[in-house]
C-alpha cells in the first residue's frame, strides 16, 4: 500500500499501476498491470470452475466475428492450427487509418468502445527513445480489438458488425 499526502506522488503511482495510461491512448509514462491483490486472486481461484464455459463462449464469440469478417474489409491474424487458442480477443486490421477512425466514431456515437491495442508503437512514447519502426507504424494505426466480454450476446456481436458495414459505407 502507498500512502501518500502528495498529489504528484500519488498520480504517479496510478500511472505505474495502470501501464503508465493517461486515457485510451495515451501514456503518460511506464507502468505495469498492478492492480491485483489478495481479493483478485481468491475470485479467480472461486471462478476456476467456470474458466471452460467462459472458453466456449469467447469461442462461440470470436466465430461469429470471423463469420461477419467474411462480409467486411478487415484483415483478422491466423491462428497456428497446432496452438490451443484463448479467443481472448477479436483484433482486426483495416484498410486504412482513416477507415478506423471512421469506423471509431460510429462506435463511439452508439456507445461501442473498442480497443486500439499496441497503439500508439513505444518509439512514440514521449519517454521512450524514437526509433524508425515503419511495420509497426503501419499497422498499429489500422488495428483495433472488438469487443469480447463474457456478457456480450449474439445479438450485439451483430449489432457491432452492423456499424462496421455502415462504417464501410454499406
Amino acid at each position: 500500500a502507498v500512502v501518500t499526502q502528495d498529489p504528484d506522488l500519488l498520480k504517479k503511482m496510478a500511472y505505474m499501476r495502470n501501464f503508465g495510461h493517461d486515457g485510451p491512448i495515451d501514456f503518460a509514462e511506464v507502468g505495469i498491470n498492478g492492480k491485483n491483490s489478495e481479493f483478485h486472486a481468491a475470485m479467480g481461484l472461486v471462478n476456476l470452475k467456470y474458466v471452460a464455459a467462459i472458453s466456449e463462449k469467447r469461442k462461440m464469440q470470436y466465430e461469429r466475428y470471423a463469420l461477419w469478417n467474411q462480409h467486411l474489409r478487415l484483415k483478422t491474424i491466423k491462428i497456428n492450427t497446432e496452438a490451443e487458442f484463448n479467443y481472448a480477443y477479436y483484433p482486426v486490421i483495416f484498410e486504412s487509418e482513416n477507415a478506423l477512425e471512421k469506423a471509431l466514431e460510429i462506435f463511439t456515437a452508439n456507445e461501442v468502445y473498442p480497443r486500439r491495442y499496441f497503439y500508439p508503437t513505444l518509439n512514440h512514447l514521449r519517454y521512450v527513445s524514437a526509433h524508425s519502426t515503419p511495420i509497426c507504424d503501419e499497422i498499429t494505426c489500422k488495428v483495433v480489438c472488438l469487443p469480447m466480454y463474457h456478457g456480450l450476446g449474439i445479438e450485439d456481436i451483430d449489432f457491432i458488425c452492423g456499424l462496421l458495414l455502415k462504417a464501410q459505407d454499406n
